[in-house]
């Protein structure tokens, strides 16, 4: 295929500190369709992470379809299919093999949560293209557009698609097995405790603590302001906005607030009145996490920072770990403690408790409930035990470890 037909999914930044998505092809000219797609998503209020990913998707599969001389128009289910079976060797790394006859040594198949986010990503765009049809009789509507009608049918064959659901791996042999299982999924409080002690600021350590205790996600942690944490409640709210200067936000379009130990509020109060935190105090910023020694002092952590600091904590600790297993061990630890589907999916934010179900049920078991994980206690006791040892985690020292 030439490079000529590529599409490419590129960020558009403002002079205001938002961006956006948009696709071009190789001579660098704007997709139109899904430009407008793009806008249409961001007005509804969608995510931006959801954005990028559905947009990524409509890039490969219009490159596809233009490799084979056709238009988003023009796209049938066996064109559909036969991008599905192509797509896994596109995520491999190999970009010229567009004729299926062609493909030579077998790759993984895609997942069944990818599968089924390229199937919400296309059938979004498809929904909206078959809008932009001209619904008045009076309307003159051009020939080029005639391929729309297949539009209709087309989603319909997606909408029956069920993403392949593999049998639960959890409640097959032994509880040993079971067990083990488990905790390689979880982030026991000794790990925890050695990514904290690895941070060089009070700010890291305590964005750490924070995603243990509460199961936020990395975006709604970055995007926390201090008006969010209730200290004489001992709750932490977590509020949708969409003016964060970092474009971080919560994913689910509700407020929740998130109960949390005594221990995680005398670290936020340790963080604001350290000497790290006195040039972004003064800069009165209202946000939790953000710059305290390089860049604009007070600006919010950018998404790039928390990768960085991800990778640096991997390479200095050996602990492989992802932002969002924090969220998967606290989920963990709150099922094992007891509390019910309906509390759990509250906690995490979840827009319906059948999502919860899906990622947790094999932990709703009574053999599961035995193991009994109570990490946040113990990471407590190992954070008592540390102050106690007259240790500190940098040379000017934290008051409240």
């Amino acid at each position: 295929m030439e490079a000529a037909l590529t599409l490419e999914l590129v960020k558009i930044r403002f002079d205001d500190s938002r961006c956006s998505w948009t696709v071009i092809d190789g001579c660098g000219k704007t997709i139109d369709c899904v430009r407008d797609w793009i806008i249409h998503l961001e007005q509804i209020n969608q995510s931006p992470n959801t954005i990028q990913a559905y947009a990524r998707h409509v890039a490969r599969l219009g490159s596809y379809l233009q490799a084979h001389g056709k238009e988003f128009s023009d796209i049938t289910v066996v064109e559909y299919d036969h991008f599905l079976q192509w797509l896994p060797y596109r995520l491999n790394g190999s970009n010229t093999a567009y004729n299926l006859m062609y493909l030579s040594s077998p790759v993984p198949p895609l997942s069944p949560t990818l599968r089924s986010q390229v199937h919400l990503a296309v059938k979004s765009f498809y929904r909206y293209l078959t809008g932009r049809v001209p619904v008045f009789s009076t309307t003159e509507v051009s020939n080029r557009h005639d391929g729309l009608s297949s539009y209709k049918p087309f989603l319909e064959h997606i909408n029956q698609r069920r993403g392949s659901r593999r049998k639960d791996p959890y409640l097959n042999g032994d509880l040993g097995l079971v067990q083990q299982k488990i905790t390689q999924k979880r982030m026991s409080p000794e790990v925890v405790l050695d990514l904290i002690l690895a941070c060089q600021l009070v700010r890291d350590a305590f964005l750490i603590t924070l995603l243990y205790n509460t199961g936020l996600r990395i975006g709604e942690a970055l995007g926390l302001r201090h008006v969010d944490i209730d200290l004489s409640e001992k709750v932490i709210w977590v509020i949708p906005r969409s003016d964060n200067e970092n474009g971080a936000r919560a994913k689910s379009r509700r407020a929740r607030a998130v109960p949390v130990m005594p221990y995680v509020l005398e670290m936020y109060e340790g963080y604001m009145t350290s000497d790290e935190y006195e040039g972004a105090f003064e800069s009165g910023t209202e946000y939790v996490f953000c710059n305290v020694l390089r860049g604009r002092i007070g600006r919010a952590l950018s998404k790039s920072y928390a990768e960085n600091l991800k990778k640096y904590l991997i390479k200095r600790t050996g602990h492989p770990f992802t932002w969002h297993q924090f969220r998967h061990t606290h989920a963990s630890e709150a099922i094992a403690d007891g509390h019910g589907l309906l509390a759990v999916a509250d906690r995490l934010g979840h827009a319906s408790p059948q999502t919860t179900l899906d990622f947790y049920k094999h932990l709703f078991c009574s053999e599961i409930r035995k193991l009994h994980l109570t990490g946040p206690e113990k990471l407590e006791e190992r954070l008592q035990e540390f102050r106690d040892g007259g240790a500190h985690l940098s040379d000017g020292g934290i008051k409240w470890i």
